[in-house]
């Protein structure tokens, strides 16, 4: 597992009833799958908006390239 204070990498699902891993204690998880289009997106600069369980927002922005 590589991770840093926000992302993990990882190679599968962590069920969050029976681990810890990768970040402590969590109530629960949601996969999200990315389609080529939100890759090419994210390396023209776009941010991409998703629903985090209905409830949240999380905004994902590629590093390194130039914000639309």
């Amino acid at each position: 597992m590589n991770s840093d204070e926000y992302i993990a990498i990882v190679d599968d699902i962590f069920d969050t009833e029976a681990s810890e891993k990768p970040f402590g204690k969590r109530w629960a998880s949601q996969l999200i799958t990315l389609k080529p289009q939100h890759l090419i997106a994210l390396q023209q600069g776009n941010l991409l908006a998703l629903d985090d369980q209905g409830e949240y927002v999380v905004y994902l922005k590629l590093e390194g390239a130039n914000h639309v």
